[in-house]
């Protein structure tokens, strides 16, 4: 992650956005002991095929 961040930042990126299911306790508690924090924002999206993964 900080050399995907690196390389981003290189590139005058300034904010990185992840989309992580809050069922997904390990990616969430990863994210978070690497300094990324939730965003108050609400994330819409419509399965037009199931989901076969969740």
């Amino acid at each position: 992650m900080e050399a995907a961040q690196a390389v981003l930042l290189e590139l005058g990126c300034p904010k990185i956005n992840l989309q992580v299911r809050l069922s997904n306790e390990s990616a969430v508690g990863f994210y978070k002991s690497i300094g990324y924090a939730q965003d108050e924002v609400v994330s819409f999206g419509k399965r037009i095929i199931p989901d076969t993964a969740a």
